[in-house]
C-alpha cells in the first residue's frame, strides 16, 4: 500500500496513481493473455484474488488428523494453483507453533482453540483465524481407561489421574465440561500433561488412572491394549465443539489480504477432496502424514472438517475457558474471525 505517514505534493501522487493503474492494467492483461492461451504463471499470483502479496508462506502444521485437507491440498498442488509456495513446518506441538507464530517464525500456523483464544484473551498477540479445520463428533476424543483399572463409569473419574496433552485444552476443558453434567466434582481430578502417543504406556504401567485420548490415538490404544472407552468428550454439552484452526497474526492478515485468500481457497479444495472421498483421497494421506498403519486407517473415526468459520461453535471454547478460570474474561471470538471468500 502507498503511504508510510508523508506528505505528497498532488501531482506527484496523481502521477504515482496512473502508473500503479497502467501497471495493474498490464498485469491483468498479461494473465488474461496468459490465460487465452491456455497458461498461467502460478509463482505470484492467485486464480480468484488478485496478485498474491508474499507468493512464499511458511504454514506451521502437526501430523494430525485435523490436518488431513492441508496435506491433501499440499500434495495435489491446489496452492500452488492459487499462486503459493508453502514451505511447511511441521511443529512439536500445538503451543509451540502458536510461540513461532507470534514470534514471526511462520505466516500461519495450525492453531488448537484454546491456545489462540488465550494468547488473545491475555494480549499476548492480536490473533486471527483464518480457516477451520476440526469439529469433534464422536469418538474424536474418548476418556480410556485400563482394562482392568480404577475408571469404570465417568462418575468414577473423580479424585483420578488423567493424562491431558496438556491443561487449559480441549482435552480436559471438554471432559469437565461432560463429567460437570454428570455430577462430578472435577477440581478433584488430577491432570498429568504428557505427549499423545505417550498415554496408551502410561495406562499400561498404572502411572494414570485414565487419559483423554484423540483420535488415531482412541483406535491405537484400543487395539494395543484394550483400553476401554468410558466417555466421550464431544457429547452433550460440548457435541461438535470447535477443535482447530489455522490463525495469523493481524498485522500479518491486513497487509496479505490476496495472499491469505489463495491460501483459504487452496484449504478449501483439500476439505472437498477428503470429505468426498475417504478411501481414495483422505486414507492415503492418513498413512502418509499421520504415520496411522494401513490396517488401522480405514478403522479410524473421522470427525467433521468445516467448510466455513461458524462463530457460535468457536464462542463455545472460549466460554469453556471462561467457565474452568483459563481466560479472566468473557472473548467475543467473532472480532478474530477473517471469513474465507464464498465459494463460486
Amino acid at each position: 500500500m502507498p503511504g508510510r505517514g508523508d506528505i505528497t505534493p498532488m501531482s506527484r501522487s496523481r502521477t504515482r496513481l496512473s502508473i500503479i493503474a497502467a501497471t495493474a492494467l498490464a498485469l491483468i492483461l498479461a494473465v488474461s493473455g496468459c490465460s487465452a492461451l491456455g497458461g498461467s504463471d502460478s509463482s505470484s499470483s492467485s486464480t480468484s484474488g488478485g496478485p498474491v502479496e508474499k507468493p512464499k508462506i511458511k504454514v506451521g502444521v502437526l501430523p494430525v488428523v485435523d490436518m488431513a485437507p492441508f496435506y491433501r491440498a499440499v500434495d495435489s498442488g491446489y496452492f500452488k494453483q492459487e499462486g503459493l509456495d508453502v514451505e511447511v513446518v511441521t511443529a512439536a506441538s500445538g503451543p509451540k507453533a502458536t510461540e513461532s507464530l507470534i514470534g514471526g517464525d511462520l505466516d500461519i500456523a495450525v492453531t488448537s482453540y484454546p491456545g489462540a483464544f488465550a494468547a488473545q484473551a491475555k494480549k499476548v498477540a492480536d490473533v486471527k483465524i483464518v480457516a477451520d479445520l476440526y469439529a469433534a463428533r464422536p469418538g474424536h476424543g474418548v476418556l480410556v481407561a485400563a482394562p482392568n483399572g480404577n475408571i469404570k463409569s465417568p462418575e468414577e473419574a473423580a479424585g483420578k489421574k488423567i493424562a491431558v496433552t496438556s491443561t487449559g485444552s480441549i482435552s480436559d476443558l471438554a471432559l469437565m465440561s461432560v463429567l460437570q453434567s454428570k455430577g462430578v466434582d472435577v477440581s478433584t481430578i488430577k491432570w498429568v500433561p504428557m505427549p499423545l502417543p505417550d498415554m496408551g504406556p502410561a495406562l499400561q504401567r498404572g502411572n494414570v488412572d485414565g487419559a483423554v485420548a484423540i483420535e488415531p490415538f482412541v483406535t491405537m490404544t484400543q487395539k494395543s491394549i484394550g483400553a476401554m472407552p468410558i466417555t466421550d468428550i464431544a457429547t452433550g454439552p460440548t457435541a461438535e465443539l470447535a477443535m482447530s484452526g489455522f490463525a495469523a497474526l493481524s498485522e500479518w492478515v491486513n497487509a496479505n489480504p490476496n495472499t491469505l485468500t489463495a491460501f483459504q481457497r487452496g484449504l478449501a479444495k483439500g476439505i472437498t477432496d477428503v470429505k468426498t472421498d475417504r478411501g481414495g483421497k483422505l486414507e492415503p494421506i492418513l498413512i502418509k502424514y499421520v504415520k496411522i498403519d494401513p490396517a488401522t486407517a480405514p478403522q479410524v473415526r473421522i470427525s467433521d472438517y468445516p467448510e466455513s468459520l461458524d462463530p457460535v461453535r468457536l464462542q463455545r471454547v472460549a466460554d469453556l475457558m471462561k467457565q474452568f478460570g483459563v481466560i479472566k474474561d468473557k472473548l467475543d471470538v467473532s472480532q478474530m474471525i477473517v471469513a474465507p471468500p464464498s465459494k463460486k
